[in-house]
């Protein structure tokens, strides 16, 4: 427990930033905004309806709403509330500020937009389109340091206890249990099939919204003739090369890797490229999910 502690004194020590100007403060503003009504066309218009759940508070606030028809909104923000204290004690009230505005946000805006109405009858369509519309919302408020409670601020106390356990394994432990306990509260698994379907899309969406979709890829070359491999890039392709100073892990003997990046239509001419130079060359390709310099400046990859 200790080392999370400290790391997070760590983290409210840090200097702090400087103040937004009117531009950035009314992009803030605007993601907010717009992040809150997705969450809220998302449950109102989609989940809801079809009683999908999709884990985390959410979901335990959409239970309740399908046993006692309470206030989705409302429940979300009750449940934060001793989530909230109890952070704020363990982390600090600066570490929670962006929190407490993302979980009032969202929270109001799903009671506030509840009168919308539902689009479709169509249960995979609700989970899709829901799981869409959740992602993005997520995404936005993640991508300005927003979150709306929940499962993230579960998974900070247990941490506390298991630090062993990544947040990822305990968001995932969390969100199964509550999608099961809903399978039982609506005696159907096919919600529960369903709500997974949501669950992914939500995932999927919340990665592009942050990281974009990655139209590049990242290429690690390992040869015994970088330079040449490098020299061929550079011609043959026009993109730019890094010679990497390493190590090999069997012989101790220092090396070079080539690293360039590459759009994804370039790919094939960049094997054919190596192989013509160096055919038992080792190549690792990665995703590249935001690109910018030269050959890349203007796409948002």
């Amino acid at each position: 427990m200790k080392p999370i502690k400290e790391k997070m004194k760590k983290m409210q020590k840090a200097p702090a930033h400087s103040k937004l100007t009117p531009k950035e403060l009314f992009y803030q503003i605007g993601s907010v905004l717009l992040a809150s009504f997705l969450f809220a066309v998302s449950l109102d218009v989609f989940l809801l309806p079809k009683n999908i759940v999709i884990g985390g508070v959410t979901g335990i606030s959409t239970i309740l709403n399908i046993l006692f028809h309470t206030p989705v909104g409302l429940m979300i923000l009750l449940i934060n509330v001793p989530l909230v204290i109890v952070n704020t004690f363990f982390f600090g009230p600066k570490f929670m500020v962006k929190t407490i505005i993302g979980i009032t946000s969202s929270s109001v805006a799903v009671d506030l937009f509840s009168f919308l109405p539902s689009l479709t009858d169509d249960i995979l369509l609700c989970a899709l389109f829901g799981g869409l519309c959740m992602g993005t919302a997520l995404g936005l408020f993640f991508s300005k340091g927003y979150t709306t409670g929940g499962s993230d601020l579960i998974s900070c106390l247990l941490k506390l206890r298991f630090p062993r356990f990544s947040n990822a394994k305990m968001l995932l432990v969390t969100d199964s249990l509550i999608v099961l306990i809903s399978c039982l509260v609506t005696r159907s698994y096919a919600s529960g099939l369903y709500s997974v379907v949501a669950i992914f899309v939500s995932s999927f969406f919340i990665d592009i919204v942050i990281n974009g979709i990655s139209r590049a890829k990242l290429a690690l070359i390992i040869s015994d003739r970088p330079q040449e491999i490098s020299d061929a890039i550079q011609q043959k392709l026009d993109r730019g090369t890094t010679l990497l100073v390493a190590q090999g892990g069997y012989t101790h003997k220092d090396k070079q890797v080539v690293m360039c990046v590459v759009k994804k239509t370039q790919i094939y001419e960049l094997k054919t490229v190596i192989n013509s130079v160096a055919p038992d060359a080792f190549i690792i390709f990665s995703d590249a999910a935001e690109v910018r310099g030269i050959g890349f400046e203007s796409e948002s990859i």
